[in-house]
């Protein structure tokens, strides 16, 4: 079986081209790796294992007693104007982190937002008011 030279060219040409992708993806791949290992939090599978199940448990962060923090309206994108619909707590009440604190949205969407700590609700913005990205919603402090 004779094989020409014709033939043989297309498929060269085919198989550098591929070649040629899978080095780029190589290339690109380990520079999203070097990336990663830059940011401190990063942790590769055999470091994960290694550390075992108590890698997984969630950190609550704690305010100090007295120290205050402030929950802030998400920045959404080019979303339309947001509406704080409804509160779940009051002042005074005591949250931990993970409750719903209040339901804020727009014609579209509704979103609850959570506490992020443990504390009492010491202020809360008005009901109905108009939102935007940065706007308080409400501040608890650490007891």
């Amino acid at each position: 079986m004779t094989v020409s030279i014709r033939t043989i060219h297309p498929l060269i040409k085919i198989i550098e081209a591929y070649l040629a992708k899978l080095f780029e993806y190589n290339k690109k791949s380990s520079q999203f790796t070097e990336d990663f290992k830059a940011n401190p939090h990063f942790r590769t599978r055999e470091e994960m294992e290694r550390e075992g199940p108590k890698s997984n448990r969630v950190v609550i962060p704690e305010l100090k007693t007295g120290e205050v923090s402030v929950c802030i309206t998400p920045d959404l994108g080019n979303q339309m104007p947001l509406v704080l619909e409804k509160w779940y707590v009051k002042v005074g009440d005591r949250v931990k982190s993970g409750d719903v604190l209040c339901a804020i949205g727009n014609e579209g969407v509704t979103m609850d937002c959570e506490s992020f700590f443990n504390g009492k609700v010491i202020w809360t913005c008005e009901h109905k008011k108009d939102l935007i990205p940065g706007d308080e919603l409400c501040k608890i402090e650490g007891i």
